[in-house]
């Protein structure tokens, strides 16, 4: 079956989140107020519908980190094999990626 596979970010970029991004609660108790969930600050910056094979693409994240500091998904690359495969990493304020997929991981997809 012919569809968009996303495969997101890497497990390198998702352990940089991790280790350096801000941590808020993303849902608390409805009765007494307590945190039950917690998760990286985020905002969606931008679409990658483009990149979909019905413009089903994801949506772009921004991060905010522990330094005041953000860095954003981008798209590293999208080969196709039965449908688009959408690989994304982190790019910093200055331009530096991080967390790129290999590319022999990008290749066997």
């Amino acid at each position: 079956m012919r569809c968009t596979q996303l495969f997101g970010l890497s497990s390198e970029a998702t352990e940089f989140l991790k280790l350096n991004g801000q941590i808020v609660p993303t849902y608390k108790c409805p009765h007494c107020g307590g945190t039950l969930a917690e998760g990286i600050e985020k905002k969606v910056y931008a679409s990658a519908a483009e990149f979909g094979m019905f413009d089903d693409g994801p949506e772009l994240h921004m991060y905010f980190l522990k330094d005041g500091k953000t860095v954003k998904e981008i798209v590293q690359d999208s080969p196709w094999s039965s449908g688009p495969c959408i690989f994304l990493c982190l790019q910093d304020e200055d331009g530096k990626r991080i967390g790129e997929w290999p590319q022999e991981d990008i290749e066997q997809a």
